[in-house]
């Protein structure tokens, strides 16, 4: 029985650790063009505060918080399909 789970498994795990790899090159390219859409939020921001525009400071820093937090669960989830990936290895192997 357990052979014929480790069967049905081992097409999840390819699909998993193709993910993983995709899931890591979309991620580090889209860490550069992140940070420079940051810097860019960080320099207009700057402009905002020596003109006294706070609300469109306020946007910005929403902004610059959204494109964060997007970068972070793009990591978060590359990091639990790495970790499902690694838990479905451990069985097909064991």
């Amino acid at each position: 029985m357990k052979m014929i789970l480790k069967l049905f498994a081992l097409p999840v795990l390819i699909l998993i650790k193709v993910l993983c790899i995709v899931g890591n090159l979309l991620t580090n390219v889209s860490s550069y063009a992140i940070g420079l859409l940051l810097l860019v939020i960080a320099g207009c921001g700057i402009f905002c505060i020596v003109q006294g525009k706070w609300t469109e400071l306020a946007i910005l820093v929403g902004m610059g918080v959204s494109v964060f937090l997007v970068l972070f669960f793009m990591v978060w989830i590359v990091v639990k399909a790495e970790t499902w990936g690694e838990r479905l290895e451990k069985f097909v192997h064991t």
